[in-house]
């Protein structure tokens, strides 16, 4: 699977002073904050979790394709236990893990990224003895196939001896089950039905009890709840829905909590109280306000660290609170925040909310950032992310600073709690391109020839692309989100190539930052002159890259060669411009 590589955001380790109780583990951690990490280094990529029923404790996973036939066992917190070497059945692409009430162990080899496999299956294994066994024999295996399409799958889970099959889908999620249970014919899954909401599901996994199921993909999780014995009704239904920063590969549930991992090996464990709230978690790559503490000025206020759980919020973790010594008189706190160039920058807080909490303010340079947040709240809530605007911010060392100013008249105190601040690029993404393609990957060449002329570009010109089909030049526009989606636009086919082209006006000579980010093979030209090149087996993600660069006055030609390696085909293209001047277009014009 490709991994969309992280934002360019600024990462401090969380400090941390309280105990969590959770089974097994002292887990100190908010549900935002990884409980641990796998560590062994023959774990490279949790795609499955479960939890196991007769071993107190012991968590399995297993790796996905191109690795050897095993499973894992660990503690909660990722701490190695014993590697099982599977006999009976090679790791082509297993996907998904899952556990019956037999203490059966079920490896999901139904990865199917191509669309085109036709061996897909399950393999049963009783669960070993993780501290006395390294070995487990396969002693069933139920090849498939699809009803209709044939599709891809992560998820996998089993309800009173059922297995059931999770679609991976762009558009949608389906569900399948096995009719019957025949070692070694290949059966025809039923489809049970369309899931609401969930799609592109990456992991599944159901309560003991069958009362709950989730599904999870990269950003999102989805808990469907209802009566045991009817998935397709409960699929139906309208689920807990919670966004997250995980980047989620399988999820497992342990009582009712959830157990999550992701293919860079983090493990996160999730109250039941949390998901059923639908409380939004705040991404987990942030500056600790615990760990900025040694650097922070304060004025007029007492500062303490506190647990989440001394607030009344059944959650591990620490927050820094700052009360003021003097009720209702102006107060302040100064964090130095860092970044590494200069540019326009969205600035946010992660903040505790209650009954005592009251108004704060953002400053930058003495120039307020929005407007006011009001923290009071009738019941505690820990990790609500504010977003209190944005500001230029210069290259090193910024003075931020967060103010008291005044309260709710239902608030019964005047402090403030911050678990950790973000600082993000704010710079607007380019929206609207010309595309050219798709070519095959031999004609990369190609380029030579739209660079003649002294670098001016026929954009009126038919060219000859994949199957002698003409392309020209055409218009998109991007999603929301800044991301262009050449899948989308160009319909190519795996080791085609295409150009986008974008004009940079710029009123003067600028030392800039090209911000890009983008999957599989990328080569960037900034007026004629190579700029960037990178080839890479992950998603596309905003500002993966920062290329530094001078902009001329007036405009400039940026024109970037993607070379697609199959599944998502894109890119994320922005300049730092903290002046906000910068203009983009798709045909050069008269300022």
């Amino acid at each position: 699977m490709k991994l969309p590589s992280l934002l360019l955001i600024f990462t401090i380790g969380f400090g941390l002073c309280t105990a969590m109780a959770v089974p097994q583990d002292n887990i100190d951690t908010p549900p935002w904050q990884p409980t641990g990490q796998y560590t062994h280094p023959d774990i490279r990529e949790s795609s499955g979790i479960v939890a196991s029923r007769q071993f107190e404790g012991v968590y399995w996973t297993l790796n996905d394709s191109g690795n050897p036939a095993a499973l894992y066992a660990t503690k909660l917190n990722g701490e190695f236990i014993q590697k099982i070497a599977v006999h009976g059945s090679r790791n082509f692409d297993w996907e998904a893990l899952g556990i019956d009430d037999k203490n059966q162990l079920w490896i999901g080899e139904i990865g199917n990224n191509s669309r085109l496999r036709f061996d897909l299956k399950l393999v049963v294994v009783a669960e070993p003895d993780p501290f006395h066994q390294t070995e487990a024999e396969v002693i069933a295996s139920y090849p498939y196939r699809y009803p209709n399409e044939n599709v891809d799958a992560e998820g996998l889970f089993i309800v009173e001896g059922v297995p059931y099959i999770v679609s991976k889908e762009r558009e949608r999620a389906v569900l399948y089950r096995f009719p019957a249970l025949e070692p070694n014919k290949k059966q025809v899954l039923e489809r049970v039905g369309e899931f609401t909401e969930a799609q592109f599901v990456t992991g599944a996994g159901v309560s003991e009890d069958g009362t709950r199921l989730a599904v999870c993909t990269y950003d999102a999780l989805w808990v469907y709840h209802g009566t045991t014995g009817n998935l397709a009704q409960m699929i139906q239904s309208t689920p807990w829905s919670l966004p997250h920063y995980f980047y989620g590969e399988a999820v497992c549930f342990d009582g009712d909590d959830l157990v999550l991992t992701n293919e860079a090996r983090d493990i996160f464990y999730l109250p039941q109280f949390w998901y059923e709230k639908e409380w939004i978690l705040p991404p987990k790559d942030t500056h600790s306000a615990i760990d900025l503490l040694p650097k922070t000025t304060a004025d007029g206020v007492t500062v303490q660290t506190k647990s989440y759980r001394a607030e009344g919020i059944d959650i591990g973790g620490s927050h820094v609170t700052f009360t003021p010594e003097i009720a209702g008189k102006a107060t302040s706190l100064t964090v130095p925040i860092e970044v590494p160039y200069r540019d326009v920058y969205e600035i946010r807080a992660v903040l505790t909310r209650g009954q005592g909490y009251a108004r704060v303010q953002l400053s930058v340079d003495d120039t307020k950032i929005g407007v006011p947040y009001d923290c009071y709240s009738s019941q505690s809530i820990a990790g609500t992310l504010v977003s209190f605007g944005t500001a230029p911010l210069n290259a090193g060392e910024n003075q931020i600073v967060f103010s008291i100013v005044g309260k709710a008249s239902e608030a019964t105190g005047y402090k403030i709690g911050v678990d950790s601040y973000q600082v993000l690029n704010a710079s607007p993404f380019v929206k609207r391109y010309k595309v050219l393609g798709p070519f095959p990957k031999a004609d990369v060449a190609m380029f030579d020839e739209l660079l003649r002329s002294g670098g001016r570009l026929d954009l009126e010109k038919t060219y000859t692309g994949v199957d002698d089909k003409p392309v020209h030049w055409q218009e998109r526009t991007t999603r929301k989100d800044g991301y262009l989606d050449l899948r989308k636009d160009l319909s190519p086919t795996p080791r085609t190539v295409g150009y986008t082209l974008v004009y940079v006006h710029a009123s003067k000579a600028t030392d800039s930052v090209m911000l890009i980010g983008s999957d599989d093979e990328i080569a960037v030209w900034l007026n004629g002159t190579e700029i960037h090149r990178k080839s890479i087996d992950a998603g596309a993600w905003a500002d993966a890259d920062a290329v530094p660069c001078q902009l001329k006055a007036g405009w400039n030609t940026v024109l970037c060669q993607k070379v697609d390696l199959g599944w998502s085909w894109g890119l994320y293209l922005r300049f730092t411009d903290a002046e906000r001047v910068l203009k983009y277009a798709t045909q050069p014009t008269n300022q």
